[in-house]
């Protein structure tokens, strides 16, 4: 498959899984009104889809550039573990679904955010594979935690009260 449309299928996957993601924050009340934990906790989802999709948008600016997707890469692999190191022990504390979620984030969310950082800075030659299509594999598994992350929040979230 060429780099390029790979890189566009990623950013509207990425895109899309915001979107559906914001629309859960919206309809779920627990996640929208839940206090600044949850809200922290919704945030910390929605990062785990802007910055990979922001990344695939950038990787076709100019991908014959590497000092340009490398910077990109770079500050988003640096910013996206920062993300979670931040925002993570605050989710944490809200429950035990939280607390699973933010434990993921912690043990493979760094250090794949830092790995794409250091990917980036630290070119690797005689490979099978070009930096973009190594770049690429790690988003795809950053798109697989965002969506489980996903998942684990929103049932956190537990269900919406009834009405009577």
């Amino acid at each position: 498959m060429d780099v390029g449309q790979f890189y566009a299928a990623v950013a509207g996957i990425n895109f899309t899984l915001l979107g559906l993601w914001w629309v859960a924050v919206t309809e779920r009340r627990q996640l929208r009104e839940g206090g600044p934990r949850v809200r922290r906790m919704a945030y910390t989802v929605s990062l785990q889809f802007l910055i990979p999709g922001a990344l695939s948008l950038l990787a076709q600016v100019a991908p014959n550039v590497p000092a340009f997707w490398r910077s990109a890469f770079a500050l988003a692999g640096l910013l996206g573990a920062l993300s979670i190191l931040l925002l993570s022990p605050s989710v944490a504390r809200e429950n035990e679904m939280t607390r699973r979620g933010a434990l993921l984030l912690r043990v493979v969310g760094i250090p794949l955010y830092l790995l794409i950082a250091v990917w980036a800075l630290v070119p690797f030659d005689g490979l099978p594979l070009t930096a973009l299509q190594i770049e690429g594999i790690m988003l795809a598994l950053l798109v697989f935690l965002g969506a489980h992350t996903a998942w684990t929040v929103g049932l956190a979230a537990g269900p919406e009260p009834t009405q009577n």
